[in-house]
């Protein structure tokens, strides 16, 4: 009986402590601004490559899009040629800044980072 009474008291205060710091963290973390993955881009499914350039260190698509691949999936990408489609995803963890992978077909894979824009193509 005591126990259920002594349950009944550190419940309610327990749950108190547990909301306060729960609402200190959030405005912790409002004031500093965001730490981590703070901004949000919406990707295309995938475009088409356009160019494969420095033996496949830089990958150029359609819409003028250049991207660094990280150098273990450079002879991957080296083997990409124009007009091949690469689907474009987000890397859950990625790795030195390596956060888009870029697929061709179903084993094809390399890791990219935006590296810059090219001139668009000409319009003849």
């Amino acid at each position: 009986m005591k126990l259920l009474r002594l349950l009944s008291v550190l419940v309610p205060v327990l749950l108190l402590f547990t909301f306060d710091r729960a609402a200190a963290q959030a405005q912790g973390v409002a004031q500093r601004g965001c730490v981590w993955n703070c901004y949000h881009i919406l990707l295309p499914y995938g475009l088409y490559v356009r160019e494969v350039t420095d033996g496949g260190s830089f990958v150029t698509l359609e819409d003028g899009s250049v991207w660094e691949i990280r150098m273990p999936q450079r002879p991957v990408a080296s083997s990409w040629q124009a007009g091949d489609f690469v689907v474009l995803k987000w890397v859950p963890a990625p790795v030195q800044d390596y956060d888009i992978l870029l697929t061709h077909g179903d084993y094809d894979k390399a890791e990219a980072r935006l590296s810059g824009r090219a001139r668009p193509p000409s319009q003849e």
